[in-house]
């Protein structure tokens, strides 16, 4: 019994330092205000060994 909580405990602060990370993750990257456009294929040099 005493193995099993002590592997909840540890599984249970993984999965809170995984959220931590994941929020810092989500907030630090930078911020992409160009608009996306749908309707223009973005300038790609063509591959010439296609």
């Amino acid at each position: 019994m005493g193995l099993l909580k002590i592997l909840l405990k540890l599984s249970f602060l993984l999965m809170l330092g995984a959220v931590v990370a994941g929020a810092v993750f989500f907030v630090k990257r930078p911020k992409d205000d160009t608009p996306i456009s749908f309707e223009e294929w973005p300038s790609v040099p063509r591959n010439p060994e296609a």
